[in-house]
This record gives structure tokens, sequence and C-alpha cells, in this order.
């Protein structure tokens, strides 16, 4: 049996926070190993640093310290631009409450990340129409989120997050 590469790897993630003169420490040493195919749930109590290590991992928030390894590239140094870069094209994003943009149709909102990395737009509309229909949405293509279901957007957010194929 053959395993899957690890596409991330969080080593001694530190990260606290400054709440007037009072430090919290919110990780402390995380470590964390995720391999492609996998599945995993991120369980704790309500300010257990859940959603801080999340923004770690996907490299929206600097740790303090502690080294953060995606796909085999080290990503803790990196400037602004890299990380945005990185986080464009490794990492795709599925919020729990969507942040669909609501003046766009159910495809603009998977084609625009895709122009923005670069494809053109008929490429972008093409993968996007095969993204929707793969979640069941080939019929809802031009329906702007305050039409869909609540199920519908968090397979709109879904098809998105693929959309660059992380």
């Amino acid at each position: 049996m053959t395993t899957a590469p690890e596409v991330l790897r969080l080593d001694g993630i530190r990260r606290s926070f400054h709440q007037g003169e009072t430090r919290l420490d919110v990780l402390r040493g995380a470590e964390l190993s995720l391999s492609g195919g996998e599945i995993v749930a991120l369980v704790g109590p309500s300010g257990a640093g859940k959603s801080t290590l999340l923004h770690i991992a996907g490299l929206l928030e600097q740790p303090d310290g502690g080294t953060i390894t995606i796909a085999g590239q080290r990503c803790d140094g990196l400037g602004d631009g890299p990380r945005t870069a990185l986080r464009r094209s490794a990492i795709g994003f599925v919020y729990q409450f969507h942040h669909l943009l609501p003046e766009f149709s159910a495809i603009e909102n998977v084609v625009l990340p895709q122009m923005i990395a670069g494809r053109s737009r008929s490429e972008a509309r093409q993968r996007g129409r095969e993204l929707l229909a793969r979640v069941g949405l080939a019929g809802r293509l031009e329906h702007r989120p305050a039409q869909l279901s609540g199920g519908e957007q968090q397979r709109v957010a879904i098809a998105r997050a693929l959309a660059n194929a992380p």
C-alpha cells in the first residue's frame, strides 16, 4: 500500500494575542501533518485556537513561531506577494459562511478566482460549468447567491475552492 504525499505540515506553531497588558497564548507548539486525500476534523471548544490554526495553515495569518510546509515548500518566511500566489495556486478555502459575492452569479463566483490566477474567461467558464455540474448545480449557473438555498451556496463555495485545482 502506498501512502499519499504530505501536503501540509505544521511544526511547533506558536501564536499569541495581546489583550491590554495580558498575553493570551492561543497556540503553543501545535503540530499537524496531512497527506493528500486525507479527511480530518479539527474539533475543540470555542476559543481553543481552531480558527487561528486554520488561518495560519492557509497562509492568511503569520505564526509567532514554528514552520509551515505546503506541498514540500517552506512557507512561514514568505512575504505577502509569494504567500498570496501560493494561496491562489495551492489552497482552496470553503468557509462556514460561504463568502460568495452577492452581485455575481454562481458561475461568476467560480470564474473570478480562475481569471485572477491568469486563466482566460472562456477556459474559466468551461471549468466553472464542469465543477458546478459535479456538485449538482448545472441548472443554477446564472442564479445569484440570494436565489440559492444554503446548501446550494455551500456547493458553489466548494466549486470555487476547487476552481484553481489546489
